[in-house]
């Protein structure tokens, strides 16, 4: 018996030593339907040639396993005279051939399936179906029913196909009922709810868009950051101790009502004894104590701490010390409850861009992007240029995403890496548009704000309505040579019906400027020429009016000054916006005198997610030569622009025939309050005060209005309704006033 079992053995070795020691001539695969050969021999290390290897075969079998599309799989090894033919055997998955959904009503299928991970024809994969499962789970949980149960069941059909079935047991949403805080001594339970996420219903469901109005919805994924809120309320107030337990949520599963408690230990208030500085050269101790703010004697705000020493580590980094680590050292005393703060600076060597690198840019040429960067390879790393780099090329508008982010390669110096991910630049719209003066209008336009990647912007456009029309050519190049030279010409025809006069005006106006100071300062000058045709439109004009109908060319220069830091054109947050333009006419042409306007705007972040905006105008014109100023240069405010209050273009003196003139003196302001009702979809509430009115001689009264605002920056174009008082309406002017601006592509 024992020398069958060494014979047996002997067999077997021998066996595998001819496989071993022979080379593989032919690889086959056998048993596939629907996967391709060559996927399977791309996972296979044994080659044709290679030695045969029972190691290595049974590698490349556990290879095809993962590729997840097999149920079985198994090797042959036929040894002939030239060598070792190798086959390896599958049994194929079953392929998927619908999927269905049972028991969903309040989520559409049409909805589920953007959750699907595994598709129709599909081989058969069950991690896909658990994480399709987790995907649907988390569409119910944007609901609010985190009590919902989801399996599935798979119904075999011929072809070696199945059928998936979701079953869907659909839960109540999850109302909020009392979020209970135990152990707050010195702190409000008010004060420490205020802001949360997670929040009792308050206030009637179609207002609870409005951050003082609530849902009660339950938000699993923001408890821990309503957790830390409730934290950083007491570390503001000195709290350093404090402990804020996990909260702990209940969910009644027949009602889906939820209770939330809260434990906290509060700890004792530390103040702040002295302020010390270690390792903080080149910067004083003096500017450092202006940025951190803090008073001895208080209570340690640790969250103003933080904010301090994230401004304290971007003005190391302004100074080229891009790996800066600036920590506070913050000692208790707990028998005095006192602190001991010292600032320490860890600043490392200063680090220089040695590289850039444009990444993600198919159509735009690397160049437009680099001359919108303040840093250039070479120059000494700067937290600010980056940041505003970003901003300036966020704000060319040719990108849905910017990233920049540094790779350090030495220990002074770093790549710059500049991501963009382009968007659509070039446009060819037809729409209509609606102005509560100019009524129902159609609009057509072609443009380019890229031009063949080169960053130079093309527009023609014409816009056709009751009171107006526009026909228009711009073309501008803003870098000319690379440099923040902006050359331009706009070619326009117009026609404009004001209430008591027509005006139709053709011309050119040339333009160039440049930009100073990160590109925040720009100066420049226009050149413009136009031929102006005023028709009378009233039965009683006055006599000023009769001097201005006719025909007039108009030769003006126009110099400009413009100031922009908004950190975004199209929704601004923070920053100013100013501009003064004067106006010169009389090189040539008939008409004689000089108008200036200045306008100014400040954005800036208040509490929530609120926008505070205040802006003004002032604006003067003078003729001069005998001449009488121009009536369609003269200042006509009012509307959606200025004081919403008033309707369009009549705030305005009048005549003693009662027709419109236009003032000689204008000034508006606005202050308003700007928030998000859908901020996903750039939908926004705005409450907002204006004041305002022209002059013809002296500066005399002034309108006020306030009221309300609803902004939509909509795929089709932007949406304007404001509902404005007049706070102290005269005769024959409206107490309130409806104003609706909108522009439509199709």
């Amino acid at each position: 018996m024992k020398k069958i079992k060494a014979l047996f053995i002997l067999f077997f070795v021998v066996l595998s030593l001819e496989v071993y020691a022979k080379p593989v001539v032919s690889i086959r695969i056998k048993g596939n339907l629907r996967t391709d050969k060559e996927t399977i021999k791309n996972v296979i290390k044994t080659k044709v040639g290679s030695k045969a290897s029972i190691k290595q075969i049974d590698k490349d079998i556990l290879n095809i396993y993962s590729l997840g599309f097999y149920k079985t799989v198994s090797a042959t090894e036929d040894i002939t005279q030239n060598g070792v033919i190798i086959t390896f055997k599958v049994k194929e998955k079953p392929s998927v051939r619908y999927i269905m959904f049972k028991g969903n009503d309040e989520i559409s299928d049409k909805k589920l399936q953007k959750a699907l991970k595994i598709k129709p024809y599909n081989i058969l994969n069950k991690k896909l179906i658990e994480s399709t499962i987790d995907n649907i789970m988390g569409m119910y949980a944007s609901k609010g029913m985190y009590l919902t149960r989801i399996n599935y069941t798979l119904k075999k059909v011929s072809g070696n196909r199945v059928d998936i079935i979701f079953h869907i047991k659909e839960s109540k949403e999850t109302v909020i009922r009392d979020i209970n805080i135990i152990g707050n001594k010195h702190l409000d339970v008010d004060e420490l709810k205020d802001g949360l996420k997670n929040h009792v219903k308050k206030g009637p469901y179609i207002l609870t868009f409005l951050p003082w109005f609530y849902t009660g919805k339950l938000r699993i994924d923001s408890l821990e950051s309503d957790r830390q809120k409730i934290i950083d309320k007491y570390l503001s107030k000195g709290y350093l101790d404090v402990d804020v337990s996990e909260p702990m949520v209940n969910i009644e599963p027949d009602t889906g009502i939820v209770h939330i408690d809260i434990s906290i230990h509060e700890g004792q208030p530390y103040k702040l004894s002295s302020i010390g500085f270690k390792d903080i050269d080149p910067l004083k101790p003096q500017k450092l104590l202006e940025v951190l703010n803090l008073e001895k004697g208080k209570p340690l705000n640790v969250v103003k701490l933080r904010k301090a020493i994230e401004k304290i580590t971007d003005m190391y980094g302004d100074l080229g010390y891009a790996f800066a680590d600036v920590y506070p050292d913050i000692r208790k005393n707990k028998k005095t409850h006192e602190v001991e703060l010292t600032i320490i600076v860890n600043k490392g060597q200063k680090v220089y861009i040695s590289r850039i690198e444009i990444t993600g840019n198919i159509r735009t040429h690397d160049n437009v992007i680099r001359r919108e960067l303040l840093l250039k390879e070479g120059s000494l790393y700067s937290t600010t240029k980056i940041k505003k780099s970003k901003r300036n090329i966020t704000n060319l508008d040719y990108f849905e995403n910017v990233k920049i982010k540094t790779k350090r390669i030495a220990p002074n110096k770093v790549k710059m890496i500049v991501d963009v991910k382009e968007k659509r630049t070039g446009m060819l719209s037809l729409g209509v548009g609606y102005g509560s003066y100019t009524k129902f209008g159609a609009m057509g336009s072609i443009s380019e704000t890229n031009l063949f990647g080169t960053g130079i912007h093309g527009k023609l456009s014409a816009n056709i309505s009751s009171k107006s029309s526009l026909f228009d050519l711009n073309l501008t190049n803003p870098w000319w040579h690379n440099k923040p030279i902006s050359i331009g010409v706009d070619i326009f025809h117009q026609e404009f019906d004001n209430y008591d006069y027509k005006r139709k005006s053709t011309g050119i106006v040339p333009a160039i400027s440049k930009r100073f100071w990160d590109q925040t300062l720009t100066v420049g000058v226009k050149y413009s020429i136009t031929r102006d045709k005023i028709t009378l439109d009233t039965d009683n004009p006055g006599y000023y009016l009769k001097e201005q109908e006719g025909t007039h060319t108009d030769s003006s220069i126009i110099p400009f000054i413009s100031y922009n830091t908004l950190d975004n054109y199209i929704l601004p947050t923070k920053g100013i916006n100013s501009n003064l333009t004067l106006r010169f006419a009389g090189l040539g042409g008939d008409r004689r005198y000089y108008k200036a306007v200045l306008f100014s705007e400040y954005f800036h972040p208040l509490f929530w997610d609120f926008i505070g905006h205040i802006k003004g105008e002032g604006g003067i014109i003078k003729a001069y030569g005998g001449k009488k100023t121009p009536v369609d240069k003269r200042f006509f405010i009012g509307g959606i622009d200025s004081l919403r209050g008033f309707e369009e273009g009549k705030v305005s003196p009048e005549d003693s025939d009662g027709n419109y003139i236009g003032g000689e003196k204008e000034f508006y302001g606005s202050a308003e309050v700007i928030f998000p009702i859908i901020e996903a979809l750039h939908f926004y509430g705005v409450v907002f005060g204006d004041v305002g009115n022209c002059w013809t001689n002296s500066f005399g009264s002034i309108k006020k209005d306030a009221g309300v605002e609803i902004r939509w920056i909509s795929p089709l174009g932007p949406i304007r309704i404001s509902i404005g008082k007049n706070l102290s309406p005269k005769d024959g002017e409206k107490s309130t006033v409806f104003l609706f601006s909108a522009g439509a592509l199709f």
